[in-house]
């Protein structure tokens, strides 16, 4: 079985979410000895271009960095040139990719989506970019062989919205990278001594409500922001405007190890996240052993469970769930160890990988 992977900025994963799937993925089928794996990469984020990596094939296509068009430009250009790799399966991640799933299935091809989550709402597009992420859910409930979903809210979605079924296959939230705890001097940090936010700096993750009502309790640990907002600056400025001199903008880390210590090491990850699926950062924390404090929305809640704690954007909500929960050190403790239990058990990637093989074989038979 012969899978093309397309949509990610390549492996190894060098920004978000889905480029960790996609490398987790990749590796994890191809260890299975029954696949082959093709990753294309956008050729601008890696300096040093190997053609393979743990046995999976890599291909460097052009993307250049502009806001909207750079992972359109690159999977158009992807799509053409997977047509001639007799691949078995084209494994789209980002439903903006679904013309190209339409025209790849109109030459003969089995497509699969993965619809990550609610493009639509997220502030940072305009109004025709909203209309388009709309429109290519739509789009992909009736083009692909067969769907992914990462959240049990977003299966509910898919199926209620446009009466299409899916197959519910979480992120895995185990890190591979190891622990680099010279992060903690590097900030000056001590283990459960701070807590952790790690977010696209963008509004729909409420990252200035978080800020806004961190300053306005009476919490001592320092609140340490990892992120960046390259294409808002503006948003940037007005979080640092907002913020007090215990919050600490650690900016875009892509030190693995040091991250996973971050996670590991926090008092609470608060995560508010309002738009998506199931966010690897949110499960990430869990694994690490850290109790979650997350916005109040079905995809969060469908990830904890019963082992985290919620907050609404109402003024004051957060500020006095911080002041309780600092006080409350026997209660967090055992939320987190709820919580890292939790992610072992139902979030890991050699199930997200086992269940990918059992959708791919399903797809190969049916069509």
């Amino acid at each position: 079985m012969k899978i093309a992977i397309l949509g990610s900025r390549g492996i190894p994963a060098c920004y978000s979410g889905y480029d960790t799937l996609v490398e987790e993925l990749a590796f994890g089928l191809v260890k299975t000895n029954a696949t082959e794996v093709l990753v294309y990469c956008r050729d601008s984020y890696y300096k040093d271009r190997i053609s393979s990596l743990r046995g999976v094939k890599l291909i460097y296509l052009p993307a250049p960095r502009l806001k909207g068009v750079e992972s359109l430009i690159h999977s158009f250009i992807s799509s053409l040139h997977v047509i001639w790799q007799k691949a078995d399966i084209i494994y789209f991640v980002d439903p903006a990719n679904a013309p190209f799933c339409l025209f790849l299935r109109l030459l003969g091809k089995r497509v699969v989506i993965h619809t990550n989550g609610l493009g639509w709402k997220r502030s940072k597009w305009g109004p025709f970019a909203r209309r388009y992420y709309k429109f290519v859910e739509w789009l992909s409930a009736r083009t692909a062989h067969a769907l992914v979903t990462d959240n049990p809210a977003m299966q509910d979605y898919y199926r209620n919205e446009y009466n299409a079924d899916s197959v519910y296959i979480p992120y895995g939230a185990e890190s591979s990278y190891g622990v680099d705890d010279s992060i903690y001097k590097q900030f000056y940090l001590q283990r459960q001594k701070y807590m952790l936010l790690v977010a696209r700096i963008e509004p729909e993750n409420n990252v200035d409500f978080i800020i806004e009502e961190y300053c306005g309790s009476s919490v001592k640990l320092p609140l340490i922001v990892v992120g960046d907002s390259p294409y808002n600056p503006q948003y940037m400025d007005y979080l640092h405007r907002l913020a007090n001199d215990r919050v600490i903008f650690a900016g875009r880390l892509d030190n693995q190890p040091k991250l996973n210590a971050l996670y590991k090491g926090a008092y609470l990850y608060i995560h508010g996240h309002s738009v998506g699926g199931t966010n690897p950062s949110l499960l990430r924390a869990m694994y690490a052993g850290t109790a979650p404090l997350v916005f109040d929305v079905p995809f969060n809640r469908s990830v904890i469970s019963d082992f985290g704690f919620l907050f609404e954007r109402k003024k004051g909500d957060l500020s006095n769930t911080l002041n309780l929960l600092t006080k409350s050190p026997e209660e967090v403790s055992r939320i987190a160890k709820g919580a890292h239990h939790r992610a072992r058990t139902y979030f890991t990637w050699e199930n997200v990988i086992n269940e990918h093989v059992v959708l791919f074989r399903r797809v190969m038979e049916n069509t």
